[in-house]
């Protein structure tokens, strides 16, 4: 057995206890968020706000303004949170921000951003955010958590930024299907969030493992309960009731874009005044505390909001105006806040949007005398046709939405909705470092592993040598011509003498899985030199294997 052999199952004997550390730290994360989330809700938002838990650490705030005096602490409290986090992320020195950051350090392959002193720094800082009363959500700050928790596993046992990528994927997946209790979707979400379109197989492979050991460590502290509670949806097909649901599909469509324009333009308006990062927070939240006065629902998680969408009770008894203004305010108070200093996350805020547009439809359904069916389904129709479209990730959408809410098995009319509204919204995203689509088939081919490219091409042109050497002259020429650059040099020169990248120090598996656009463009362009002289690598034709 040669060394490569015996070294490859200890390879991947390090890879998969990458994995599972990974796994432990991003529940253990979970666990540590919520825990600080719970704790500082009822101490300083319970405070100012009579809060009404309802298990799960969700909570419903009031829903009519509030009217005594204690209300108007309310700004100087949320202005007061964001600021204590501005303050914090400053102490957790350089690190990615959010979601966006940690699929930009993925696909980007630089993971120096994501530390321990960062992970830390957004704890903190999403507690003092979201329990004052900013508006958030928790999948984003659990996610950087579990991802550089995971990078620092991945340093630790000198992954390659290939494999540490895959681990950090498969964490974050792990954080967000604890904490959400949703071991599907997470699994999902590993695969789909890194591409607006397409899985990424590799990395729900290595989140398969994670995301349950993750959840389970969660349960162990918190026990399992869905998040929402339990759902009931009704009869999973009605014709009807299918209908009315794929136009609720249409409407959160819509709802999606305004979300992703309110949130992409308030960041681009708001870029100037954070040179004056304390004074721009302490002002926005200020005035989201003022907000927060007259409409109470929009502060904090606003998690609460779908619990209460469960019950057709409670849908059919609130405040017609309040169901209108809820997703439209909760819209422009998480953009205010996570472009202000807030931390958090989008992907939160979607669901309740989400849900909350879901169960206006099932109301306007009603008042007009239709019979509409559960409104249970509505909303979670809406939450899995909004966060869907908004984040590309529809399967993890349909599965978070349903695990969330204790179902089994999703209506016909949600698949529908989420099919619709993810067909109308493809050029749009919230996190903008995902990558446009997966790589062709024929660059991923090559399993070539831990073979430098250089070592490659200069095997392949030994061997090719005699031939080559009888017609270059005229090939070279008509390269020229072709290219219309008189000092092109031969085609088997180094790649940086011709402005394209040099490859020479790049694994291929490295290299064939990257996300990096000029990578792919740099190895296409050396292939297409290559066969021009009459060099092809096996596995890169038509039908290679």
């Amino acid at each position: 057995m040669s060394g490569a052999d015996r070294s490859r199952p200890r390879r991947w004997g390090v890879r998969w206890s990458a994995v599972l550390l990974a796994a432990v730290a991003a529940g253990l994360g979970a666990v540590a968020l919520r825990a600080l989330l719970d704790v500082t809700t009822h101490g300083l938002l319970g405070s100012v706000l009579p809060l009404e838990p309802i298990g799960a650490g969700l909570w419903y705030a009031p829903v009519e303004p509030l009217r005594d005096r204690g209300a108007w602490l309310l700004p100087l409290l949320v202005a007061g949170g964001m600021v204590t986090a501005v303050l914090l992320s400053r102490l957790g020195g350089p690190q990615v921000n959010g979601t966006d950051g940690v699929i930009n350090a993925v696909n980007g392959r630089d993971l120096s951003g994501l530390t321990v002193r960062g992970a830390l720094s957004k704890l903190g800082g999403t507690a003092v955010t979201l329990g004052s009363g900013g508006s958030g959500g928790t999948e984003g700050p659990v996610a950087q958590v579990s991802a550089s928790l995971s990078a620092a596993v991945g340093r630790r046992l000198r992954l390659t930024p290939g494999e540490s990528g895959l681990v950090v994927v498969a964490a974050l997946g792990a954080g967000v299907g604890a904490l959400f209790q949703a071991p599907i979707g997470g699994v999902l979400l590993a695969g789909e969030l890194l591409r607006r379109r397409g899985i990424d197989w590799a990395a729900m492979i290595f989140a398969l493992p994670a995301v349950p050991i993750a959840f389970w460590i969660f349960v162990a502290v918190y026990g399992y309960r869905p998040m929402f509670g339990v759902a009931d949806f009704g009869a999973l097909w009605d014709p009807g009731s299918t209908a009315l649901l794929a136009a609720v599909g249409l409407v959160c469509a819509l709802v999606a874009r305004l979300y992703v324009w309110t949130f992409h333009t308030v960041g681009r308006l708001t870029a100037p005044m954070r040179r004056w990062p304390v004074v721009t927070a302490a002002v926005a939240g200020a005035a989201l505390g003022t907000v927060g006065i007259f409409l109470p629902m929009t502060l904090g998680t606003g998690y609460g909001i779908v619990s209460m969408g469960l019950s057709q009770v409670a849908v059919a008894a609130l405040p017609l105006w309040l169901l209108v203004a809820l997703p439209l305010v909760k819209i422009a108070a998480t953009s205010v806040t996570l472009h202000t200093g807030g931390v958090g996350g989008v992907f939160g805020p979607a669901m309740v949007i989400g849900a909350t547009t879901g169960a206006l439809c099932w109301r306007l359904a009603f008042e007009a005398g239709l019979q509409p069916g559960s409104a249970a389904a509505f909303t979670i129709t809406g939450m899995a046709a909004c966060l869907g479209p908004a984040v590309r990730t529809p399967l993890a959408a349909i599965a978070l939405a349903l695990e969330s809410s204790g179902g089994a098995l999703p209506p016909v009319g949600l698949v529908v909705a989420v099919a619709i509204a993810a067909a109308c919204t493809r050029d749009i995203t919230l996190f903008r470092s995902q990558a446009e689509r997966q790589f062709p088939r024929r660059y991923r081919q090559l399993r070539v592993s831990e073979w430098r490219i250089s070592a490659i091409l200069k095997a392949v042109a030994s061997r090719k040598r005699a031939r080559v050497s009888a017609t270059i002259g005229g090939i070279r020429s008509r390269y020229r011509a072709r290219s219309g650059s008189p000092g092109g040099g031969c085609a088997m020169e180094p790649e940086s003498a011709r402005g394209v990248p040099d490859l020479a120090d790049l694994p291929l598996d490295e290299l064939l899985s990257a996300h990096r656009p000029e990578v792919v463009q740099a190895y296409r362009t050396a292939l297409h030199r290559r066969a021009s002289v009459g060099i092809i690598f096996a596995g890169h034709n038509a039908g290679g294997a």
